[in-house]
């Protein structure tokens, strides 16, 4: 690949500055990402969310397809939970699923004893390491915190799990602490994996890669995985920061499903990494529309118009003057110049552009052309006018049989 074709293609055109050798040289970025999704756990946690267990399993299926390395899913959550994690277990070892399953659990012996119970070879130990909310929810001191989070490792390594130790609630917990902690885990409990959670998304971007390369400085060699939520608008870039300072797995979930107000989206972040950060993470880009509609649907949360990489407006315009400078690149070597990325880079077909109180000549006369239509500047300019007049009473878009009547009153004068 050359420099030029990592910001530039004929489906994207972003910033060369991403890529200088000054901005490059403070990034510590792994070879490549793996996505750890957690759309499954989280949308149990997500307010108002059903799922039932061949709705999960559906969705196991798209996000295998959309290339995701590991599922998580709360096994511990119900009997339910634990049938659906046993079914994905099965389908996994069967060969119907690459992506690895990895259930979630909590640090005592019986949530581990559940996932070992559903066959799994692997298993996520979740454990809170705020010591403040730990004494006022579980009686706990430091120092108990830190023995039952290696004891649960440590049991479970005994039981032949590859084991990622998550200490949640990182980012209020004090530095020393987690430094003993991560050290516990890994050498007296064994952790195969780390992973920082900003569980109340509350950490800076440049908090986060610090944070990374610290836990890094104490426990070299260890792969670092990074789980945060989106409750300060922060999700995405939250992740792009955790690789840049060298984590190796991100945790997400398809259009940001989750506890709250959600998590960092797998969508976001794949292509962040993969175009502006120009990081491999094994995601299928063309198949990411399809699977956020999926599991839009199927949560019934359904993708807001102005969220990025999916959303409607993502792909359309109404403005004569955008519009008029995307149909003018359109017939160049660069004919996505004029927008973000080509929606066919994530399975959409096509971009659209729409009849409303922004249109212009430019508009009408590319409409009228598919039509077959001859108009004069100054029919085009009458007929803009009456779909911006239309536009204002709908407040919304002029759909088509109208424009064609606004077409035909002027043109039969």
């Amino acid at each position: 690949m050359t420099q030029e074709s990592q910001w530039l293609t004929d489906k994207y055109w972003v910033s060369p500055f991403n890529f200088a050798a000054e901005v490059r040289e403070q990034f510590t970025l792994p070879e490549r990402v793996y996505i750890h999704d957690v759309t499954l756990r989280e949308a149990h946690q997500s307010p108002r969310v059903c799922l039932r267990p061949e709705e999960k399993i559906r969705i196991a299926k798209a996000l295998d397809k959309l290339g995701v390395d590991s599922i998580e899913n709360g096994a511990y959550m119900s009997e339910t939970e634990k049938e659906v994690t046993k079914e994905l277990v099965k389908m996994h070892r069967e060969g119907e699923l690459k992506a690895k399953v990895t259930p979630l659990v909590h640090s005592t012996e019986q949530d581990i004893d559940i996932a070992l119970e559903t066959g799994a070879d692997r298993v996520l130990i979740s454990q809170d390491g705020n010591p403040w909310t730990a004494k006022v929810l579980h009686g706990i001191d430091e120092n108990g915190l830190v023995e039952r989070l290696t004891k649960a490792v440590f049991y479970a390594k005994r039981n032949g799990l590859f084991v990622t130790a998550q200490i949640y609630d990182t980012y209020r917990t004090p530095l020393e602490l987690l430094e003993r902690l991560h050290k516990s885990v890994v050498y007296e409990g064994g952790a195969d994996r780390l992973a920082i959670s900003d569980t109340f998304g509350c950490a800076l971007p440049w908090t986060v890669t610090y944070m990374v390369r610290k836990v890094k400085s104490w426990i070299p060699g260890i792969p670092i995985e990074h789980h945060g939520h989106n409750d300060y608008g922060l999700a995405t870039p939250l992740m792009v920061a955790a690789v840049v300072g060298g984590a190796e797995v991100i945790h997400t979930s398809v259009t940001g499903v989750g506890e709250r107000v959600g998590n960092a989206t797998t969508e976001e972040v794949a292509m962040a990494l993969e175009l502006l950060l120009g990081v491999k993470t094994g995601i299928d880009l063309s198949q990411i529309y399809s699977t956020c509609e999926l599991v839009a649907e199927l949560t019934k949360n359904p993708i807001p118009r102005n969220k990025p990489i999916t959303g409607e407006n993502e792909f359309l315009t109404g403005s004569g003057m955008v519009a008029w400078r995307y149909f003018k690149v359109a017939k160049t070597d660069r004919p996505n110049a004029r927008v973000p990325f080509a929606p066919e880079i994530v399975g959409k077909k096509g971009y659209e552009v729409i009849l409303g109180v922004g249109c212009g000549r430019a508009i009408v006369a590319d409409r009228l052309e598919k039509m077959g239509i001859s108009a004069t500047r100054e029919q085009m300019a009458e007929i803009a006018q009456k779909v911006k007049d239309e536009a204002n009473i709908r407040k919304w878009s002029v759909p088509d049989v109208q424009f064609e009547e606004i077409v035909k009153s002027v043109l039969e004068k």
